[in-house]
């Protein structure tokens, strides 16, 4: 039997967190998480999931789940721009959900048990250390965790990244900004924002009379001049003319935003995701977006690693596509948040007079929409002479295995091809063939676990990119039935005994894995 030492140990129980962990256990990697926390965090800041975060998250049985929790929106009405249609996206989810963090984090903490990740409360890292081969993980109460690789995905103020000292360039906002989550009753308000000479409020609905209510005050906040709720409420009717009688604050926030990267998202076998690696202004709800696409774009990765069948230079693709997108959405929160903090009228007229232009033209709309929505996000395809679909988000669609993000639930790649896809039967244990019910072309296309194109082109070229993207041949089906049976072994057996002295463990801590691997 193998050691018992993890695959993978994630540090932090967010959205970040969770979605790695789901991801490396859907395949069949043993992974657990630690958190400082001793429990679900009782502050949420995010609550906004675009449509490309939905998508990756139907990718997995889960994106209709958290619609029918949240408030889908599918036109806002921000203060940059006069309206966005959402609804005019070309997706199954044209829409900003409105839902919480902490109701995102319930869905995937819930699949996480199902798929038997075990998470570690009150586990605070001090301390890490790696060679060639592992990592060491040094908690406060001198507990040491061993794993071969390391995700930090413990927020803004990551103790992972600093330990790692890759630097985290960036600014923080001078002025705070105030949240709250109150109730307004009466009629269901739509999306609510404001802009004048004293600063900007925003009034978002989840659906069931509460709502996230900030501001963002140009002159500043004074703590001792008076309570935050009057703050906020002031705010309102100064800026939007009434405070809409709201009342019942159940939960406030004052806190300086920040827009920060780290100058590499991976040092050697650990790697940072989400808010560790980071952190942008609120305004285009982009964060908890960010950090789910780079948690089911390193998940994969990393467990084709750990399978044995990863090409060399697969890892390495993690920080190459990521830190870019990164960078882009750091470069549009930072324009719409100085353009709405402006205190400017006629610079926010202008501004949302050449928005409406542009979201009247074709290319326009394909631009703000793709970037805000994340559907436009495409990776370089690695070759000069890759086919243009290459790197590209691969849009859903019927085939006859059901919709292509339904069939991507197994988390394998998928080969779309009309005609004969034998070519990927040695590598059925990564591939899995279908044939499209529409019009393809070209004649096939190679589609990522996350939802990405690797190759598209004629049927002669399928074998080299399967060799290409998914290693050879040789390994095969019986090796990865081999692995889980090991992992699961292993799991149960030395369950009992991996219980670090005291810490919490959650409930998912249960020994075992579900038989399928699909909701």
């Amino acid at each position: 039997m193998r050691s018992l030492m993890d695959d993978v140990v994630i540090v932090g129980a967010g959205p970040t967190g969770l979605m790695a962990a789901c991801e490396l256990a859907l395949a069949g990697v043993r992974c657990r998480i630690v958190d400082k926390r001793n429990g679900e965090a009782g502050v949420t800041r995010a609550f906004g999931l675009h449509a490309r975060a939905l998508e990756l998250l139907d990718a997995r049985g889960l994106g209709d789940e958290l619609v029918a929790r949240g408030n889908p929106l599918g036109t806002v009405h921000p203060a940059y721009a006069s309206r966005v249609d959402f609804e005019r996206l070309d997706t199954r989810y044209p829409m900003l959900l409105i839902v919480p963090q902490s109701g995102t984090e319930e869905v995937l903490r819930e699949r996480a048990a199902e798929l038997g990740v075990r998470i570690v409360r009150n586990a605070e890292v001090t301390g890490l250390s790696q060679n060639a081969d592992s990592v060491r993980l040094t908690l406060r109460d001198g507990a040491e965790l061993p794993t071969r690789y390391v995700i930090g995905a413990d927020g803004a103020h990551s103790t992972v990244r600093e330990l790692l000292d890759v630097g985290f360039a960036g600014e923080t906002y001078s002025l705070p900004m105030l949240l709250a989550d109150v109730r307004i009753s009466g009629p269901e308000l739509p999306p609510i924002t404001q802009v004048g000479p004293a600063g900007a409020v925003v009034a978002i609905p989840f659906g069931d009379g509460w709502f996230r209510v900030g501001a963002w005050l140009l002159d500043g906040d004074d703590p001792d001049r008076e309570p935050a709720f009057g703050q906020i409420r002031r705010a309102f009717e100064d800026i939007a003319g009434t405070d809409y009688r709201m009342s019942e604050p159940r939960w406030f926030s004052r806190f300086a935003a920040e827009r920060r990267q780290a100058r590499s998202y991976r040092s050697g076998r650990v790697f940072l995701a989400g808010d560790a690696a980071h952190v942008n202004s609120p305004i285009g709800g982009q964060g908890m977006n960010t950090g789910v696409q780079d948690a089911v774009n390193l998940g994969w990765k990393l467990a084709a690693d750990l399978r044995g069948w990863a090409p060399p230079w697969l890892l390495g693709t993690y920080h190459a596509e990521r830190h870019p997108v990164g960078a882009s959405v750091l470069e549009l929160t930072d324009h719409l948040t100085r353009l709405v903090l402006t205190g400017s009228r006629l610079r926010l007229r202008v501004n949302r007079h050449v928005m409406a232009a542009l979201l009247r033209t074709g290319p326009g709309r394909r631009r703000i929409l793709g970037l805000m929505s994340g559907l436009e996000i495409a990776y370089p395809p690695g070759d000069a002479h890759a086919h243009p679909l290459a790197g590209r988000r691969a849009p859903d669609g019927p085939t006859t295995g059901g919709r292509l993000y339904e069939v991507l639930r197994e988390g394998r790649f998928v080969l779309l091809a009309h005609g004969d896809a034998g070519a990927a039967r040695p590598w059925a244990d990564r591939v899995r063939p279908v044939r499209p019910l529409g019009g393809l072309r070209p004649q096939a296309a190679l589609i990522r676990p996350d939802g990405y194109v690797a190759w598209a082109g004629d049927h002669d070229g399928i074998r080299q990119a399967l060799v290409k993207w998914c290693g050879p041949a040789e390994h095969t089906a019986q090796h990865t039935a081999e692995h889980r049976a090991g992992h699961t072994a292993e799991h149960r057996a030395g369950h009992a005994t991996q219980h670090t002295a005291g810490h919490t463990t959650d409930h998912n801590d249960r020994g075992e894995r579900p038989d399928r691997a699909t909701p």
